[in-house]
This record gives structure tokens, sequence and C-alpha cells, in this order.
């Protein structure tokens, strides 16, 4: 398969060329290897998700955000991952059933605290100087911070965490 292919390409015109580079990368980026891959790109305050399909094209895409430009984590169903060369996290996920609840089970973890803050600033608002007081109430209620915090306790921990390859 690492055979070399050569091929004489003095015959086409550029255009050509152009259209048979275009042809090659549409079968690579399009070829399905039957591995989940979840790409969460960070760019320039930007975030968001890359729909990738293949390892070849997962390399490509960290190469292109390996720092500079970005970041991309990796959360994948490919168990040899291993050799992915990458600046974020290349992170092996039973399923994507279990990566949606782990995120979502890390994202009320995290929310919690930021909203009792948010109260604890807002009910103290009086109690500190006028310029460092909250401008505006917090976006989310008591009732709905009750509620995170009932859907954490309640929460089903029966998914498997993402795991490092290495």
């Amino acid at each position: 398969m690492n055979q070399k292919v050569n091929f004489d390409l003095t015959n086409y015109t550029i255009e050509e060329l152009v259209e048979i580079r275009n042809n090659i990368n549409y079968h690579i980026d399009s070829y399905v290897d039957g591995f989940v891959y979840i790409c969460k790109v960070r760019s320039y305050g930007r975030i968001w998700n890359e729909n990738i399909t293949n390892s070849i094209t997962l390399q490509e895409l960290c190469n292109r955000y390996f720092g500079d430009d970005g970041i991309v984590d990796v959360y994948s169903t490919n168990p040899d991952l291993s050799h992915i060369e990458n600046y974020g996290v290349v992170k092996y996920i039973k399923s994507k059933e279990d990566f949606v609840n782990w995120s979502h089970y890390n994202y009320l973890k995290k929310l919690i605290p930021e909203i009792e803050k948010e109260w604890e600033e807002w009910d103290n608002r009086e109690n500190v100087p006028f310029n460092q007081r909250p401008y505006f109430s917090p976006i989310h209620s008591k009732e709905d911070l009750e509620n995170y915090k009932k859907k954490l306790e309640e929460f089903d921990m029966s998914f498997e965490e993402p795991k490092n390859y290495k």
C-alpha cells in the first residue's frame, strides 16, 4: 500500500490539474472509515465543530490548527489514534452518546458554581461600593439553579469518560 505511484502530469493544463486535485481531495474528505470523530476547534475566540469522517482528514485538520491559528480537541471511537500529532487533546470515547453525556455532566458541574457566584454577588450588591456592583440580575433564576442542582444529583453516571490514547 505504501507503493509510490508516478503520474506524468506535464500533459495537463493547470485548469485540468486543479480539477484533478479537487476530485482527489473530495474522495479523501468523503472517505468514511466507520469511526466517530468529534473535533472541537478553537480559533481566535470562536469555537465550532468540524465533521470529520476519517483519520487522514483528521490529521490534516490538526495540522491546520496546531497552535498558531487555533487548537483542535479530538474525541473519537477509533481505538488507534496514537499516531495523530495534535496540539490539543486526542481522546478515545466509547460512543458518541457517552461523549454527549460526559459533556453535559461537565457543563452542569461548571455552570452551577458560576450561577451561585452570580447570585451571591447580586444578593450582596448593597454591601459593596457602587462601582463594584453588578449592573444586571443573573440570567438564570434561583429556581433554574435548583433544577440544575437536582439534574446533577440525579445524573446518569453510566457513561465512560474520554481517555487518553498514550
